[in-house]
């Protein structure tokens, strides 16, 4: 036992009662632990965010919580240890949901959830909690963007600085284009299949925390165009068919958010290898550079960036090997 989880172990002795039993549960790219605990027969989840400040956690639970929002239940809350105790909802997530049949049934239901957050939790509101005082602007999404530049293609591919300038040039312009129209909307911020637990047949959202006013579209790409589970060729209907009751929002706009959505992970996977250590992150490269040339079809402006991302994935090899991505049997080739 890690000195972290004696620490965590000593505060429920302390504050809920004796533990029968703790194990850690695979955590997520954060810096929070989580454990599964065993207490008088129950099962509960416990989240240690000692490194990283628990309030806005619990500030955007609040708010949640108060609106019936569907999602973990909070036991107990200490906000000055970071430590959290809530309800238990298994290990299932949506992109874990192996079912052909059943997961369109879940992926709807996260889609009526997501009009739901967005409808009912005006910006009036939203201004109860810290999710109505934080927004994205064009330089948040720029300095996402420029952290890909360094670990995707600076530091694991080893592209030159001198031939990154022009994707960085791109980069400026697709963090205003991703902006939209101006118009803003409660956004999870990671409203994607690992985020959004299966639970008795019902779709639990989970990893709130960033939740923040941004454009209508991001948490609609964040889903849709998801990097953990691809939701086949139905995307384009599916996107069409919720951006009908957005007021202003189109196909493009849906494009700009999905393309910087995911140049952003990419570049969230590669630190995630290379700082870290974290192999697992590798596989979801592939699958998100295959949905790239797929926004070239539907929108001719992000066209330029997409081929110059594509260029420098074909055209350097450092650390990391995506030349094949094209090819999901192809595994990635890591040289050491």
């Amino acid at each position: 036992m890690t000195e972290r989880m004696e620490s965590v172990v000593r505060w429920i002795n302390e504050k809920f009662g004796t533990v029968d039993t703790i194990v850690p549960i695979p955590g997520d790219a954060s810096s929070r632990d989580f454990y599964r605990m065993e207490h008088d027969g129950n099962s509960f989840v416990v989240m240690d965010s000692s490194h990283t400040p628990v309030w806005p956690w619990l500030d955007i639970y609040a708010l949640l919580e108060g609106m019936d929002f569907p999602m973990p239940k909070v036991i107990l809350s200490d906000e000055h240890s970071g430590y959290v105790i809530q309800e238990d909802l298994g290990n299932t997530r949506l992109c874990d949901v192996e079912e052909d049949e059943v997961y369109p049934k879940y992926l709807t239901e996260s889609l009526s959830l997501l009009r739901r957050l967005q409808r009912e939790i005006t910006p009036e509101i939203a201004d109860s909690s810290v999710s109505g005082r934080r927004y994205f602007t064009p330089s948040f999404f720029m300095a996402e963007l420029e952290h890909t530049l360094e670990h995707l293609f600076f530091r694991l591919l080893r592209v030159p600085v001198e031939d990154l300038l022009e994707l960085q040039a791109h980069f400026r312009e697709l963090s205003g284009k991703a902006m939209g129209s101006g118009m803003t909307v409660f956004t999870h911020r990671d409203f994607h299949s690992a985020n959004l637990m299966v639970h008795n047949k019902k779709v639990y959202i989970i990893d709130w925390q960033d939740s923040r006013q941004g454009p209508p579209c991001y948490d609609l790409a964040s889903l849709l165009r998801d990097s953990y589970r691809d939701c086949g060729e139905g995307w384009k209907g599916l996107a069409s068919s919720y951006i009908l009751g957005v007021g202003g929002a189109n196909m493009f706009e849906f494009v700009f958010s999905a393309l910087q959505r995911n140049m952003k992970a990419l570049g969230t996977f590669a630190y995630q290898y290379r700082a870290l250590g974290k192999t697992n992150y590798l596989k979801y490269i592939p699958r998100t550079l295959l949905y790239l040339q797929g926004y070239s079809k539907v929108c001719p402006a992000v066209k330029p960036t997409v081929d110059c991302v594509v260029n420098l994935i074909e055209s350097y090899t450092g650390e990391i090997d995506l030349r094949n991505f094209r090819d999901p049997d192809s595994p990635i080739i890591i040289n050491k």
